[in-house]
Order: structure tokens, then C-alpha cells, then sequence
């Protein structure tokens, strides 16, 4: 749900919780808001059905998640994405799969582009430049941009490595994770300088 540029960060029972949340996330210098719309205090009731919203920017959509953590909105991936992203980590094996994901104004994946990792490693990755500059191109067109990246651990966890965390350069990005092969978890997750929080995903 968008307003104004805005999307959900989170969904709250009580006013109070949603306070809390939007204190933590102020904590992290996001900007965020409670929308609760009780027809003027009238109906303290429609709480229940429609809860308190945490609204944030929707750049600040991924960070937020990883702040908030289970409290909060997990972000929404298309089962056709994961699927993709699943079937590049098989298809590259035993090398890691690499690739970029396209968002949409909600901050809501909407593409993932399968690239290939010129480093052609088992445990690291580099984006094949002429494919990353296509990807772009192509998610412009669209008006999507591209806001996260993903690769595969053939042999180790849905975790991201010291190497991972060191080469991350964007904190707003979704660093996505699939591992280990052959049936991987698939985890996203924020990176910033202290280290890699897990952002959770929610499949549609």
C-alpha cells in the first residue's frame, strides 16, 4: 500500500506498539509514520481489522525491514523471482550463480536479472559489467530500478560471507542469498557497517 510515496513497514494490533517500532526506526535516523485511521478516535475498533500501519519511504523499505525485523512487513517476492533465482543457482553449479534484482516505486522486487559471474568461482562472484549496464537499461525502460543483488553458496549456508559483506557497497540494497544447493534457502538481507541483518522475505 503506497501514499503519498509511501509503503507499510509494518502492521500493529495497538498504537503503542506501533510507536515503539517507529521509536527504533527513528533510532536509525529512518523517517517513518503511524497511520491509524480510527475515524477521529471514534472507532478505536477498526484497529482490529485494519491494525495500526508503520509507514516509511520506500527507499528506506528494505532497511526498515531489517530494523524492525519479524515485527515488521517482510518484503513481498513474486514466487516466479525466487523460482528464478533458484534455478540460475542449479543451473551455474558447482560455481556460484550471480544476478540483480529490479524494484518497482514500492520498493517491491519485480525482475531478477540472471547474469554471469565472470569470476567463475565456486565461492565468489563479480557481475558481468555489458550484462549489469543491459540490466539497467532494460529496468529504466520499465521504470523499475535496479535496488538489489543476488548469488549462490553451492556448498554453504544462506549467510552472507566476510568476502560478501566486505564487497557490498550499497546499505539500501537487497542482498539476496540461496544456498546450499541442491534445494537452497533463499534469504535476503541488508549490509551496512555493521555487518549483514537479515531482512525477511515473504513468498506471493
Amino acid at each position: 500500500m503506497t501514499e503519498n510515496g509511501l509503503v507499510t513497514a509494518g502492521r500493529y494490533l495497538h498504537r503503542g506498539e506501533a510507536e515503539i517500532a517507529r521509536a527504533h526506526l527513528d533510532a536509525e535516523g529512518i523517517v517513518s509514520v503511524v497511520v491509524a485511521d480510527d475515524e477521529g478516535g471514534l472507532n478505536p475498533g477498526f484497529y482490529s481489522e485494519y491494525r495500526v500501519r508503520l509507514a516509511v519511504r520506500a527507499g528506506d523499505r528494505i532497511v526498515a525491514a531489517a530494523v524492525l525485523g519479524p515485527s515488521g512487513a517482510p518484503i513481498p517476492m513474486a514466487r516466479q523471482i525466487r523460482d528464478a533465482i533458484v534455478a540460475h543457482a542449479r543451473f551455474c553449479a558447482p560455481l556460484e550463480a550471480c544476478g540483480l534484482l529490479a524494484f518497482d516505486a514500492t520498493a517491491t522486487p519485480r525482475m531478477a536479472y540472471c547474469l554471469t559471474n565472470v569470476d567463475a568461482s565456486p565461492t565468489r562472484f563479480t557481475l558481468d559489467p555489458n550484462e549489469h549496464f543491459r540490466a539497467i537499461r532494460h529496468a529504466e525502460r520499465n521504470g523499475w530500478v535496479i535496488a538489489g543483488a543476488f548469488h549462490s553458496h553451492p556448498a554453504s549456508a544462506a549467510q552472507p560471507s566476510p568476502a560478501d559483506i566486505a564487497g557490498a557497497s550499497a546499505s539500501d540494497w537487497l542482498h539476496v542469498v540461496a544456498g546450499p544447493l541442491p534445494d537452497p534457502d533463499v534469504r535476503g538481507f541488508a549490509i551496512g557497517p555493521a555487518g549483514a541483518v537479515e531482512v525477511p522475505l515473504r513468498v506471493t
